[in-house]
């Protein structure tokens, strides 16, 4: 059974004091210390929204940040080409799906690490449609083969023509912005339809941490938000080096920075569907490098669901991650770990989730599969126990009687299939000899023949073709398959 838009908010990591705490130190931090915004047009926008700005050095009093947190959409939805994969970020309601950039990819035939493709985009968001409990496309993969400039507009054809869940990107440059949102209008019937249905959206890692605005990706902002589309602040600084090494002083810094980017997309557009997207992140102290399988990421990512839920601000953030370079035991108890945590905290929208190893550097089609597994068996502990008077079976109970057995109980056979998590072929639950007999094959290994049934046989809903031709007419766009 599928399990979409379950509601978190069961494990809390913070106080309500702690949280109030961390929400005063980031008001700190920007009336006092501020951010700095080089790019020209924010300036400007900061100066006419009435803020303090010395130079470039950019301050926010609480009272504007309050203004600023009452008129930012407390509820976003972000549609599928398909109605069914429709989702919507508000309160507690919990979404997992794909994530990341890499530029690896683990090759489903040969087993060896190569480039990732843009024919990876089109493969990997047919495998995504096609697994049931990862509930949105966020373009997992950067085809290297590709210059920026060509990105965009390859990219997000490539996804929304292989998938009809909601897709997601980064951005790199304004013309592709426009380009993807033309295309966007296309396939949705228009300009207002897409905004009442949009089914793609975009990201942007808009701040360098510690508190400086991108002046490119600030452009990116702007742009995005005076078309009135989706869109996600990502910043993800790292304890101990872009951020304090305490996780109370980086999530007081990452708040701060969240707060600082929300403001600027209200100014350029009061009421933009903008999602804050805070990823706390962990340095290795012993090499400087990222850990996306700590158990303090996973915590520290816990702990800032509560936090944008002290605002009533949907959230974007991180779980499911590892630092092993393939599918092994490693990945999945990194993984399982973190996605635990941060659903049971009721984050609304987590990325990273599915298909990626090595710290975000690197996809295995394979993994994807075994992920899908994993956010299903988070979903079914998230979903929780149901005790009412039906499923406490007292009358169950007395019928069967002393020494009886349920097993052919109407009561069973009404139950069993919902109250259950059932794994797909990944997760072998047969005895050792039928294992043995069956090839004695290990979960990767099965999730490999899955991964590559599901992408020879399985055909995803197309674009209407008088839509898709007048698409390639206009952008002509590389058909990856």
């Amino acid at each position: 059974m599928e399990y979409k838009g379950l509601e978190g908010g069961q494990f809390k990591p913070l106080t309500d004091k702690e949280i109030r705490k961390i929400h005063s130190a980031s008001i700190a931090i920007l009336e006092k210390i501020g951010f700095e915004v080089k790019e020209e047009e924010a300036l400007e926008l900061f100066i006419k929204a009435g803020t303090k700005v010395d130079g470039s050095r950019v301050r926010l009093s609480a009272a504007f940040i309050e203004d600023i947190i009452d008129q930012t959409p407390k509820s976003i939805m972000l549609a599928g080409r398909e109605e069914k994969n429709d989702i919507i970020l508000e309160d507690k309601r919990v979404y997992i799906g794909t994530g990341g950039a890499a530029l690896k990819v683990i090759d489903i035939e040969t087993g060896r690490i190569r480039d990732a493709h843009l024919k990876d985009v089109a493969l990997l968001a047919r495998l995504v449609d096609n697994l049931d409990n990862i509930h949105f496309y966020l373009v997992p993969v950067f085809p290297t083969e590709l210059c920026k400039e060509e990105a965009d507009i390859n990219t997000y054809y490539n996804a929304v023509s292989n998938t009809t869940k909601h897709v997601q990107a980064g951005v790199y440059s304004v013309k592709g912005i426009r380009d993807v949102i033309l295309m966007g209008e296309h396939i949705a019937g228009g300009e207002e339809a897409l905004r009442e249905r949009p089914f793609i959206s975009f990201i942007t890692s808009w701040m360098i941490s510690p508190l400086k605005f991108d002046d490119i990706v600030t452009k990116f902002l702007i742009e995005i938000c005076k078309k009135r589309m989706p869109v996600v602040l990502s910043c993800a600084p790292m304890a101990g080096v872009t951020a304090p090494v305490t996780l109370a002083g980086m999530l007081a810094q990452i708040t701060a920075e969240q707060l600082a980017g929300i403001s600027l997309a209200q100014i350029v557009s009061p009421g933009t569907p903008v999602l804050p997207g805070p990823i706390p992140a962990i340095a290795d102290m012993r090499s400087g490098g990222y850990l996306g399988g700590s158990p303090e990421f996973g915590l520290a990512n816990a702990a800032i669901a509560q936090i944008l839920d002290y605002y009533n601000l949907p959230l974007y953030n991180s779980a499911g991650m590892t630092d092993s370079k393939l599918p092994d035991i490693q990945a999945g108890f990194e993984k399982a770990m973190s996605l635990v945590i941060d659903a049971l905290a009721g984050a609304n929208y987590i990325h990273h989730a599915a298909g990626l190893l090595e710290n975000m550097s690197t996809v295995a089609p394979e993994q994807f599969v075994i992920d899908n597994e994993i956010i299903g068996m988070t979903l079914r502990v998230l979903r929780g126990i149901e005790v009412n008077d039906e499923t406490l079976a007292v009358d169950i109970i007395n019928r069967v009687g002393p020494g009886g057995n349920y097993l052919m109980d109407d009561f069973t056979l009404k139950y069993m299939r919902d109250e259950y998590f059932y794994p797909s072929n990944v997760i072998n639950r047969e005895m050792r000899a039928l294992w043995e007999s069956h090839g004695d094959e290990d979960a990767k290994d099965r999730a490999r023949k899955i991964a590559i049934d599901i992408l020879k046989s399985h055909k995803p809903q197309p674009i209407d073709k008088k839509i898709d031709n007048l698409i390639k007419d206009k952008f002509n766009p590389i058909v990856a398959l």
